[in-house]
């Protein structure tokens, strides 16, 4: 019976089981939301999951302040049980809501609409979640450290199986399967009310009982696992989804996949030849990537006849070269690049594909295997890895390495500002490819090409250009040959100077195709900015011709690791002004444009939401309080709000580089974060810090330790990038776990100094905290696109900084509250 609290009647194993199964559902609800985001709608919304959550959360704490008087203690289990299985039921809710919403990228009234609708359906289980967890820290007759040490314990697992689960699952039946382990929470809070003094809770006739809902979530889990007739998305990126019965679809941690069943049409090519006969006919199937981007998958019958097709494809260009007897390819995909290295006589091919989903049609799938038959290639090696960390790991050398159309998350114009971003596309990520290269060996790229500017051919050049001249090559132009068909621009990049013969080679195969040449060391482009641009001696002057162009077309780094994001936030205002004066703007620049309008919306949405459901409800806890106190505290709880937003953001973007992909980002820095976090929290109760001694030394302490993350963090990446996952997953953790620990103890030591002079405003400083950190994760977003990663860090920095003279004046005031009652008792 010891188990049972004395007073309340609680069992506490059951009660503690509750708070780990909810705390563990909302962070692997959170982080399979940005998976569910990308399939229906646009890569960069992960941090807008992320502040939904603290959002959801926040509202919650509110509710339980505001409506404190309907929460008694005798009814704790009851209470609890009550909202864990609202989040149980809200989660499967919330998905279906998302699902039929069109989360459009117009520029209209009717766009603000559809994002406060998505807003409200992503918030609404995190505000059950967030009763359920405020309750148990608040009410609970249990010691505070064990309740919050479970909590930490769950959310950090929970971010430890999202990979897993969803490697298992598809996104759907992982959200249900999340919303079945709330349900499971609720039950064991509603076992937790079974001691004798607990008195017997109100009846809520018309709230279905957890194990119907159990067995309702069971049973859509498994028709969503089993069958295509479950819960799945309308709208995909805009476009009405049309699934058929006789499609393969899988999802996994990175992607969703789908692949239709083979056709025989026109073959589909990136840069076509104008002379390639109109009656040409071949098998193919479509792999599509998330609702938008796409791979082709041909059928390769064991003769060359079946490809043949693939020499009027102008991304194959750099295979007449002579001398190609060893090619790698990144982004395996369909498989069509493989198949175009063995036509063209490459005797050694290597694949590196990030999606196992793609490796495993081409070798285990019993149609799609022998459907593209490239495991029929002679001397074929596939490797399941990150590009970047493979090239960077292997000692093979190669006469070619391929990456054509390779967009590693599908980042188109409106996806760029994911956190995940493109880590094939900086400068550090081309130094590893070409650092693979025999001494006479080439480097291809192809991407889209606008005959009207530059766009992203532009920055391809910029960036093959400061890879040579990282390289120490003091000309580039020697080195280089562009060529471009009507829409896709081929980037040939010799580590050695071009001969007159491999020039002669090229501009042939040009000419025979009906292709136009960009530039070649014999021929400068016509464009003013791109002949400026490789006639740089150095990435500096490279990079002020670029930013003369009203498109950014500097080189990207993985501090600023945005390439496909060519619109400045400051030029948007010129580019609204010319559209209002009848100018257009088509491609990834329009999307560029619309998803930075669609930041400024989430922004002024989410400004909208903080002042509605956290500031107004909590301003009568502020205003009882004196002017001083609320003046300091409120800066005090805002800027370690936005500082750690700040933080995260940052560490986020730099590991989503560094580990290869968002999900793990994700994961790692969450748990790590997650866990330190707490750690720190409640190692804050034994060591005081404060003092002014105290806040001095651990502000310091984690302002020169972001300090030193903004300086070594690139440096550190780049020396282990080619280590195993795991060893870069440790290293991860390595680097945030230290950091997460000083974060840790600002909130609770605000919290006590605060609370010695006057608890009554407490609920409001919590609030604004919250506040803060939902509008800093959209501002450091903007700010990193604007100005790099490590700007970001140092605002995060900067923040907890100005925390030791705000903290000082909290000291002071709670010195003169403590004179204050002396006196008075005396």
């Amino acid at each position: 019976m010891a188990s049972i609290h004395s007073q309340t009647g609680i069992r506490k194993p059951a009660f503690l089981a509750g708070v780990f199964l909810i705390c563990f559902s909302v962070l692997v609800f959170q982080i399979v939301q940005t998976r569910i985001l990308s399939v229906i709608s646009w890569y960069y919304l992960a941090f807008f999951a992320i502040s939904v959550a603290m959002l959801g959360m926040t509202i919650g704490a509110v509710w339980v302040y505001v409506r404190r008087e309907r929460f008694h203690p005798n009814r704790l289990a009851s209470d609890l049980s009550f909202y864990a299985l609202a989040t149980a039921i809200s989660i499967p809710g919330s998905m279906m809501v998302q699902f039929s919403l069109i989360t459009t990228l117009a520029l209209n009234a009717t766009t603000l609409v559809s994002w406060c609708l998505l807003l409200a359906a992503m918030t609404v289980p995190y505000v059950f979640a967030g009763i359920v967890v405020s309750l148990a820290l608040t009410r609970s007759p249990f010691p505070v450290n064990q309740v919050y040490g479970v909590d930490l314990l769950g959310a950090a697992l929970g971010c430890a199986a999202v990979v897993l689960l969803l490697n298992v699952l598809d996104g759907p039946t992982t959200l249900i399967v999340t919303g079945l382990t709330s349900a499971l929470a609720a039950i064991c809070f509603g076992v937790s009310a079974g001691g004798e003094k607990q008195p017997q809770p109100v009846v809520r006739t018309w709230w279905p009982r957890p194990l119907p809902v159990i067995a309702v979530l069971l049973a859509l889990g498994l028709v969503n696992a089993l069958t295509p007739l479950g819960l799945r998305p309308i709208l995909v990126k805009e476009n009405l989804e049309r699934f058929s019965l006789n499609v393969f679809e899988q999802w996994n941690s990175y992607s969703r996949i789908i692949a239709t069943r083979p056709s025989t049409a026109f073959p589909f090519l990136w840069g076509p030849s104008p002379k390639m006969p109109a009656d040409l006919r071949v098998q193919q199937a479509s792999l599509n990537i998330d609702g938008s981007a796409g791979t082709m998958m041909h059928h390769y019958d064991g003769t060359p006849e079946s490809i043949e097709f693939l020499r009027y494809d102008m991304v194959n260009l750099a295979y007449n070269l002579p001398g190609i007897r060893k090619a790698a390819i990144i982004g395996v995909g369909g498989g069509r690049d493989l198949l175009s290295a063995h036509l063209y006589g490459v005797a050694d091919i290597t694949g590196v594909e990030l999606n196992p989903i793609f490796i495993s049609l081409h070798t285990k799938h019993p149609y799609y295997k022998a459907y593209s038959n490239i495991t029929a290639l002679p001397n074929l090696k596939l490797h399941v890895d990150d590009a970047r960390s493979w090239f960077a790991s292997t000692d093979e050398k190669f006469d070619l390495v391929q990456m054509s159309m390779i967009d590693t998350w599908a980042a188109t114009g409106a996806g760029s500002f994911s956190l995940s971003e493109n880590g094939l596309y900086t400068l550090e990520g081309w130094r590893a490819f070409i650092n693979t290269l025999n001494d006479n060996g080439v480097f291809t790229v192809s991407r889209w090409f606008n005959p009207d500017d530059v766009k992203e051919t532009g920055r391809m050049i910029g960036l093959a250009t400061a890879a040579l001249l990282d390289m120490g090559v003091s000309d580039a132009r020697p080195h280089l040959f562009v060529a471009r068909a009507d829409h896709i621009a081929t980037l040939v990049l010799s580590k050695s100077p071009f001969t007159t013969e491999q020039l002669l080679v090229l501009k042939n195969e040009v000419q025979r195709l009906g292709f136009n040449v960009l530039l070649a060391p014999d021929q400068p482009p016509e464009a003013a900015i791109l002949s400026g641009m490789i006639s740089s001696t150095n990435i500096g002057a490279l990079n002020e011709v670029a930013s003369s162009a009203l498109l950014d077309l500097t080189v990207p780094t993985d501090n600023r690791p945005f390439f496909f994001n060519q619109l400045r936030f400051t030029n948007i205002p010129e580019v609204m002004m010319d559209l209002a004066a009848g100018g257009t703007v088509a491609g990834g620049f329009k999307g560029n444009l619309l998803a930075s309008a669609t930041l400024l919306i989430i922004l002024f949405i989410s400004i909208i939401a903080v002042i509605c459901t956290i500031i107004l409800p909590l301003c009568s806890a502020a205003n009882n309080s004196s002017g001083p106190l609320i003046a300091a505290g409120s800066a005090y709880f805002s800027l370690i709000g936005m500082g750690f937003m700040f933080a995260e953001i940052s560490l986020l973007q730099y590991f989503s580089v560094y580990l290869g992909h968002p999900i793990y980002s994700l994961s790692v820095c969450l748990f790590s974060l997650i866990l330190a976090t707490g750690l720190g929290s409640l190692a804050s109760g034994r060591l005081n810090i404060a003092t002014p001694r105290g806040m001095v030394i651990w502000g310091l302490l984690v302002v020169v330790y972001l300090l030193c993350l903004q300086q070594w963090l690139t440096d550190i990446f780049h020396a282990t990038t080619a280590r195993e996952l795991p060893v870069r997953i440790f290293i991860s953790l390595a680097v945030v776990v230290p950091l997460g620990f000083l974060l840790g103890f600002a909130f609770p030591t605000g919290m006590k100094l605060v609370g010695a002079i006057d608890k009554e405003p407490m609920p409001w400083f919590w609030g604004i905290n919250g506040a803060t950190g939902v509008l800093a994760s959209v501002l450091a977003v903007m700010l990193s696109i604007s100005m790099g990663i490590n700007v970001t860090m140092l605002v995060a920095s900067a923040c907890y900084a100005a925390l030791i003279p705000i903290s000082f004046s909290l000291i002071r005031l709670r010195t003169g509250a403590g004179r204050t009652i002396m006196t008075a008792d005396s």
